[in-house]
């Protein structure tokens, strides 16, 4: 029997929409390094700044959160500087097996022109 969560000890089944996009800032970015099978990967922080309505009312929102990118895309963020505006998308999942906090793991970047 399938539940409506997919608590500790449960697996997802079905369908499942982890999709995540989002225009931010890079403000920090760790060395590029390469898994064991030699894959580029790097990680960093994104920051998000916007105005969003929220139950009919105008809210500021503003964010950070760590990012996870493999790949050869990988290899083009490391080279650009802090401060460059993209459009990120991927998907949210835990930091480790040990730690519950989410990073979004990216699939694509696009870098942005202008704000």
């Amino acid at each position: 029997m399938t539940t409506g969560g997919t608590g500790e000890g449960q697996h997802a089944v079905g369908p499942a929409i982890n999709s995540f996009t989002l225009y931010a800032t890079l403000i920090e970015c760790d060395g590029l390094r390469q898994t064991p099978a030699g894959v580029p990967i790097l990680r960093g922080c994104l920051q998000h700044l916007s105005q969003q309505i929220e139950n009919g009312a105008p809210r500021e929102v503003r964010f950070e959160t760590g990012f996870v990118l493999l790949g050869e895309q990988a290899r083009l963020l490391a080279a650009a500087p802090l401060g460059t505006p993209l459009i990120a998308q991927g998907f949210m999942a835990a930091r480790s097996a040990k730690s519950r906090q989410a990073v979004m793991h990216i699939n694509s970047i696009e870098f942005a022109t202008g704000s």
